[in-house]
């Protein structure tokens, strides 16, 4: 019952924090007409992990499965209702004359249910297709960065963690949003800039460092395109920056250059799902780092019913270090149930191997359900 009682207080706090602010939000529009819409969404999930290596991996009791990395959520050998669990609450207010401002605040049950701002920036449009943007914004790296907080919106109770596993998710700066129709084919790109510091980032500290870390990725520029039509989608992205680290307090990365390439394909074509994406990470100054991860997910709807197996895969080839590779992969069976309009009720059985060349969580199988919502 770790969810219900131990981040009760923290919940309710963010829920109160994020009312305020769109109290404040009404109080700044003043005499200008314009429109406030809230929404929401929620999952509340389960599970396990029902074998594995025994062992203590940073704290971590073991058999243990990572669910979700950036929030730290790890199913142990007890039934546990955070790693999976979050909630969120959206305000969009829209003046007159195509002015715009977004928040978000979400709580993980990873996390504690602490509050986090996951969106606050203002939106312009300078055109019926193209729309400027400056604020803090997921970064949009991967097919499912923008919504992945939203457990309804993927047939999944998280997507494949061998690739959404990145220590920074989100950056504060601008982008450049352009969206039109040609025909029967959508076409959306999107470039952006800015930077990104997070001190204390409990990814690394919990799960590969268990020290104090500060992280910082600063010059980001990044962009993509995307493609879609009534039967599929594809999109292509690319971005650069540059990454500091303190471990300890101590220097272990110092304006340290990576490139990050992705390419993601979807097929829903009657009753047919394909689920694809391909990411590749590279560090080029010395000592040389590579990242090559991917997931291919296929299923068959069945009324409201849609069973799917998915593999995913993440690879490190560290050039001057061979022991230091992380590498590992997951085989995911899914099962959603779309039983009534904006619920949906998932089980998912994840059977983890892990290869890394050094002693990481190890090997281990999770059982998890969930029940996804919006409002």
């Amino acid at each position: 019952m770790r969810l219900a009682f131990k981040g009760s207080s923290v919940f309710v706090s963010g829920l109160r924090s994020f009312g305020l602010g769109l109290a404040l939000l009404g109080a700044a529009a003043g005499a200008s007409a314009g429109e406030l819409t809230v929404s929401g969404f929620g999952t509340l999930a389960v599970g396990k992990a029902i074998s594995g290596v025994d062992q203590t991996y940073f704290g971590f009791k073991c058999p243990c499965f990572i669910a979700n990395y950036p929030d730290v959520g790890v199913y142990g050998k007890g039934i546990d209702f955070g790693p999976d669990s979050r909630f969120g609450v959206q305000g969009v207010y829209r003046f007159e004359g195509g002015l715009s401002l977004t928040g978000q605040i979400t709580t993980h049950g990873g996390n504690g249910l602490k509050p986090a701002v996951d969106w606050a920036y203002g939106s312009f449009a300078l055109s019926d297709s193209l729309t400027l943007q400056a604020g803090r914004k997921r970064l949009p790296l991967f097919g499912y960065s923008d919504f992945f907080q939203v457990g309804y919106a993927y047939p999944w109770i998280r997507p494949p963690g061998d690739l959404y596993g990145w220590q920074i998710v989100a950056y504060n700066g601008a982008n450049l949003l352009y969206r039109k129709n040609f025909g029967g084919l959508s076409v959306s790109a999107n470039v952006w800039a800015g930077s990104e510091s997070d001190k204390g980032n409990r990814m690394l500290d919990k799960i590969y460092y268990d020290a104090p870390i500060d992280e910082k990725w600063k010059g980001i520029v990044g962009g993509y395109v995307e493609l879609g039509t009534d039967w599929g989608s594809a999109r292509f992205v690319m971005m650069t920056n540059k990454v500091d680290r303190l471990v300890g307090g101590a220097v272990n990365k110092s304006g340290v250059k990576q490139n990050f390439y992705g390419f993601t394909f979807n097929v829903d074509q009657s009753d047919w799902v394909l689920r694809t994406e391909f990411n590749r990470f590279v560090r080029p100054d010395a000592p040389k780092d590579i990242y090559n991860v991917y997931f291919v997910g296929a299923g068959r709807r069945f009324g409201d019913w849609l069973p799917m197996l998915t593999y995913s895969r993440f690879t490190e080839d560290f050039k001057d270090d061979p022991t230091a590779n992380e590498k590992h992969n997951t085989l995911a069976a899914t099962l959603r149930w779309d039983f009534r309009d904006n619920m949906a009720l998932k089980l998912e059985y994840d059977v983890f191997k892990d290869k890394s060349a050094f002693p990481f969580v190890g090997n281990s199988k999770a059982i998890a359900m969930s029940l996804d919502f919006t409002f």
